[in-house]
């Protein structure tokens, strides 16, 4: 399989400090922000496309502070085909920074309760930046400027692009449809079929053909989840994903049901449901590669999901924690940001609640974690377990 190409434009080493001078507004300002937490508003294309991200207060004396890249990168990414639109020349990068108070949550979009300190917008040129892996295009601080008044505070910003290789798979239906297969698509060209998935409420523990010999998986679901093993072997909801001969090379069990609560009618943190990521290792076995916890926030109106990776030892590490929005869907992604070079891993598409007429999975992976395609199947294995919990938590609610 050939990868496609990807440019990921990457915003970091985000930091604020204010305010700057002695003045008696500059005072009033630094007694005001006391209470509040600074997040910054990223702009690209003028708005087309955004995000927030939480700022890092530093004193004004700070140096050396970014001598290595600090906290969290806000990427956007983009595909050789979406690229031909910043064709034209530079496009702009608005950063905003504002205050948020008590317990509001930051939004892309303005809000009443977000007190904007200022923004500072720059020119990127994305055009050339596919000729080189890493690109830098900007690092340093820059004034934020108030629409009607003087400069109260510095905003550090770095901003730099990468070329990157990503596998690119869309699912021709949904995980739990009969004959779903996902192809490999280049270039925005589906290719041959690569996986497919088979959906069944048939317990896998008993054995079904190539998928018995689940000992480490009752070990594991007895050790983390406190299960019996008769209650384990109850779980009946699987995706197997199949490879072009039909052998499985994934499986995602449903290790808690999605069932919720009596006084709130949804799937709450406190039980949520579950899902257990199986690996082949050796003829027979299975290995544990991952869980997915999912629950709702009727209040927000979102689906709250919880990835964990396993290793040998059966102790998880928390990867990913993020939500979206079960009405419009949105994009469950890996990163790890603690190295921004290889931050990206995966991403998949999510179909909102109002959107499952076209239940299309599009999945991307990054190539530099693929060695083998038992690794390509856990990550489809769980982006269609992600896709089915919208539907478990539809059903509930």
């Amino acid at each position: 399989m050939d990868p496609s190409v990807f440019l990921r434009l990457l915003i970091f080493n985000l930091a604020v400090r204010l305010p700057l001078g002695a003045s008696t507004a500059a005072i009033a300002i630094k007694e005001a922000l006391s209470s509040a937490s600074l997040y910054v508003r990223i702009k690209l294309a003028d708005g087309r496309f955004s995000k927030c991200s939480p700022l890092h207060i530093v004193s004004c004396d700070a140096v050396g502070w970014f001598a290595a890249p600090k906290g969290p990168a806000v990427a956007f990414d983009f595909s050789e085909l979406e690229l031909s639109r910043f064709a034209k020349g530079p496009v702009n990068l608005t950063l905003e920074v504002f205050a948020c108070f008590d317990d509001c949550c930051p939004t892309v979009l303005p809000s009443s309760q977000d007190w904007v300190l200022g923004s500072t917008t720059m020119k990127v040129d994305l055009r050339n930046s596919m000729e080189e892996r890493v690109t830098e295009h900007y690092s340093g601080w820059r004034d934020v400027e108030m629409k009607d008044g003087p400069c109260f505070s510095q905003l550090h910003v770095s901003v730099s692009t990468e070329k990157e290789e990503r596998f690119v798979f869309k699912a021709s239906r949904g995980p739990a449809a009969s004959n779903s297969r996902v192809c490999h698509v280049q270039d925005s060209q589906r290719s041959r079929s690569v996986f497919s998935y088979l959906f069944s409420r048939d317990s896998v523990m008993k054995g079904r053909g190539k998928t018995g010999g689940l000992k480490l998986v009752k070990k594991w679901i007895k050790k983390k989840l406190g299960l019996a093993d008769h209650k384990a072997e109850k779980q009946d909801c699987s995706v197997i994903v199949q490879d072009k001969s039909g052998s499985p090379a994934a499986i995602a069990l449903m290790t808690e049901p999605f069932v919720p609560t009596l006084d709130t009618n949804s799937i709450t943190s406190a039980k949520p449901g579950s899902w257990l990521i199986l690996q082949p290792r050796n003829i027979g076995k299975w290995a544990a590669w991952g869980t997915l916890c999912a629950w709702t926030d009727p209040t927000e109106g979102s689906l709250t999901y919880r990835f964990e990776r396993l290793m040998d030892s059966l102790d998880g590490i928390p990867v990913s924690y993020s939500s979206i929005s079960r009405k419009d869907g949105g994009r469950f992604s890996i990163d790890l940001p603690t190295d921004r070079t290889r931050g990206f891993v995966m991403s998949a598409s999510v179909k909102g609640e109002g959107k499952r007429k076209s239940p299309a999975l599009n999945v991307e992976v990054a190539v530099k974690f693929v060695r083998s395609k038992e690794d390509l199947a856990a990550y489809m294995a769980l982006a269609a377990a992600l896709d089915l919990s919208v539907d478990a938590c539809r059903a509930c609610s």
